[in-house]
């Protein structure tokens, strides 16, 4: 099976431009059977009737010589029809004149007839007997070869009436072989030469046409076997003209840019989480290797535990953070079904990061606004803790000992809203526009020296979104900076039991 990028390999009849000259030359020729059939058809029905035209006028030139006299007896002049005419164009040997009695008996005939007698049956006679005239064919005579050579006979017969009574009835008939010769020689013509070459014409043309169709097609092809993981870069030509192929083309360069940019932050993101991934582990080997080479005091051995509980934690904090940026990144559905308390959540982070706020001799406070309803958001309650965790952390590892971190939850007619406020240095104007990119660490270094992986702003702006909400910053250097997170209220429904409500201080 020929792969996308080798086209060559395809032999020419699996080719999209040879099912379409293909359908071209089908729906053609389908179409052109239909209508030389019509022709042929009306060709016959018209020549038909041009041939019983004649056939009737030359019946009735015959009739003018049979008269009826005074006395009522029929007169004939026998020599006229005896020295029969020719029926041009169609007739290409004799005409055959028969005269009958009303009960059907023969009369006289022309000397072309010789002893054979035209076919007349008891409907002819009866249809002349009431004054009508029917025309009939017939293709041979019964007991004998047929006397007037090929093709059909066509027989008319003619009543001959005088004062309201018939006398006679004329039969005349004449080969139709010239006329089936012309119908013959027009249905080869159309059939057999016409058809065929039309229809190799048609493909031809058709091949032509898909050619030309499939020309900027093959451009944008070759442009798409160019592209690779080297050559993200480039784009497919786009055609002048405005039709479902320029559309196609731009469409498909729209989902190249995003490719690109997905593509680049993959490898962003895998080089920064195996940096931030690598750094710990290294530490930890380090520090493992000096304890296994010397003998340590009980104080070397407790700062030893104290490094690597700060290093798991760090990788267990990065680990979360892949895991949470993984789940954004697969674009999974998050379950807004539950109704979840925001003042408790609040509480819950500052509970778990209490042990680090004292080791850093930072105070923490939570205050819950009253308010009428309930500071409810409809989402994830691990997904919103971790998102005031990530802000609290922040803003605890960035305050200097002694001050203090206010976290606020309100609520209005709008929606929820928790902030979280810190006395740090704050962040310069020209960090904040990547602030909340993955990886960056545009604030002041801590004042522990620690920094962070980079990732906390980015997963909290996430889920901030994700839930409908935003995520907003207010900085000024030296006095601190406020990141608020804005959430809709949700419908109607019972509170996730997160945990009891309470207000904490520390």
């Amino acid at each position: 099976m020929p792969e996308i990028g080798q086209p060559g390999r395809s032999r020419f009849w699996r080719t999209l431009r040879f099912r379409v000259t293909l359908l071209h030359a089908g729906v053609f020729g389908a179409i052109l059977l239909l209508f030389c059939g019509g022709l042929s058809f009306l060709y016959w029905r018209h020549e038909t009737a041009e041939f019983d035209r004649l056939l009737l006028n030359r019946a009735r030139g015959i009739a003018g010589s049979v008269a009826v006299n005074a006395l009522g007896q029929i007169e004939i002049n026998e020599a006229l029809i005896a020295e029969s005419g020719r029926l041009l164009p169609y007739q290409a040997g004799n005409e055959y004149i028969e005269l009958r009695a009303p009960d059907g008996r023969s009369i006289a005939r022309s000397r072309s007839l010789g002893s054979a007698s035209l076919p007349f049956d008891h409907t002819a006679a009866r249809a002349a007997a009431n004054g009508a005239m029917s025309r009939g064919v017939a293709r041979a005579i019964r007991g004998a070869k047929p006397f007037w050579g090929e093709g059909a006979l066509r027989v008319l017969t003619l009543p001959l009436a005088a004062q309201g009574r018939l006398h006679l009835i004329l039969q005349l008939g004449v080969s139709t072989h010239a006329l089936d010769a012309s119908l013959a020689r027009l249905r080869a013509l159309l059939f057999y030469a016409g058809i065929p070459a039309a229809l190799l014409l048609a493909s031809l043309g058709g091949w032509w046409m898909a050619g030309r169709a499939f020309r900027p097609v093959n451009r944008v092809l070759a442009g798409a076997q160019r592209l690779g993981a080297q050559r993200l870069g480039e784009r497919l030509p786009v055609p002048d003209s405005d039709d479902e192929l320029r559309r196609l083309a731009l469409t498909l360069n729209r989902l190249l840019d995003e490719i690109e940019r997905a593509f680049q932050s993959q490898q962003r993101f895998v080089a920064d989480a195996s940096h931030e991934l690598k750094t710990p582990l290294t530490i930890l080997r380090g520090e493992i290797e000096i304890l296994r080479k010397t003998t340590p005091s009980p104080e070397e051995s407790r700062e030893f535990l104290r490094s690597a509980s700060e290093e798991l934690d760090r990788l267990t904090q990065t680990v979360e953070n892949l895991l949470i940026l993984a789940r954004a990144d697969a674009g999974r559905p998050l379950d807004r079904s539950r109704a979840v308390r925001l003042d408790e959540v609040a509480v819950q982070a500052v509970e778990r990061l209490m042990p680090f706020a004292r080791a850093a001799g930072v105070r923490c406070s939570v205050r819950v606004e009253d308010a009428a309803d309930e500071p409810l958001v409809g989402g994830d309650p691990d997904l919103l803790g971790s998102l005031v965790f990530n802000l609290l952390h922040n803003a605890i590892k960035h305050s200097a000992a002694g001050q203090t971190v206010e976290v606020a939850v309100t609520t209005d007619a709008v929606g929820s809203r928790v902030a979280v406020r810190d006395r740090g240095a704050g962040i310069r104007p020209e960090n904040l526009p990547h602030l909340f990119e993955r990886f960056s660490r545009a604030r002041t270094p801590s004042p522990r020296g620690a920094e962070g992986t980079g990732l906390g702003l980015a997963i909290s702006k996430w889920i901030a979104e994700a839930h409908d909400g935003r995520l907003e910053v207010e900085s000024r250097p030296a006095e601190g900076s406020v990141f608020t997170a804005t959430f809709p209220r949700p419908p109607s429904e019972e509170p996730h039991p997160a945990s009891s409500a309470r207000a904490a201080a520390a």
